[in-house]
């Protein structure tokens, strides 16, 4: 059990360390801390209600065609019950608190929130299928949250210092969610490689996005 905890948290302590390091004002351990608890404790209620979904939509409209079992699965299910959960935790802790001063703070805690999620997610798929599912999602699942915390915070942020419309917050990260699980449910190579080339471009557009998001900091300061 103790590998299992240690596969499952190595991958999203080391995001983690990476992005708070990029921060040039370090935010508090403990602040970070919290929200990686925070990030942790809201899968529960997500999950259940992800058991819920599943089963209503089962029992409702019998799926028998794969394609939009797997779309509602991918996009109502994972992208908008999990970004949802984790964006109502930074909407309610995080943001227009007054200790977040800078927008790439808005990164930092949507991140850490991100991971302390994937850290309990993660540590359930080890222990279910094993410890190459460890192996396989340090470098999709864990990463495709990190990227989805990346860009939920630059969006809060844009809400906050630039007056964008909040909700872009939560819905751009569902359907970048949705778009993964999507592929990551396809089955065969094509699906694979197209995830292998999303997984590219969403490193690539939040990496754009953290940049830029620091650069807005030095011409705050």
């Amino acid at each position: 059990m103790l590998v299992y905890l240690i596969a499952a948290i190595i991958p999203a302590a080391a995001i983690l360390l990476v992005v708070y390091f990029y921060d040039r004002h370090k935010e508090p351990p403990r602040r970070i801390w919290w929200l990686v608890i925070m990030g942790a404790i809201v899968v529960l209620p997500i999950s259940f209600l992800e058991r819920e979904m599943l089963n209503a939509y089962a029992s409702t409209f019998a799926p028998s065609i794969p394609f939009l079992s797997a779309l509602f699965t991918a996009f109502f299910v994972a992208g908008a019950v999990e970004e949802g959960g984790k964006a109502l935790v930074f909407y309610r802790f995080v943001y227009k608190k007054p200790w977040v001063n800078e927008p790439y703070d808005h990164i930092v805690y949507a991140v850490t929130i991100g991971m302390g999620f994937a850290l309990v997610e993660n540590f359930l798929y080890v222990t279910s299928y094993g410890l190459e599912t460890a192996f396989v999602r340090a470098f999709t699942a864990v990463p495709a949250h990190a990227m989805f915390g990346v860009v939920m915070g630059s969006l809060f942020s844009q809400s906050r210092y630039q007056s964008a419309p909040l909700w872009r917050a939560y819905v751009i990260p569902a359907l970048l969610h949705g778009i993964y699980d999507t592929f990551a449910m396809a089955q065969g190579f094509i699906g694979n490689l197209l995830l292998v080339f999303y997984l590219m471009w969403l490193v690539r557009f939040a990496f754009l996005r953290a940049t830029a998001l620091q650069k807005l900091d030095y011409r705050m300061s």
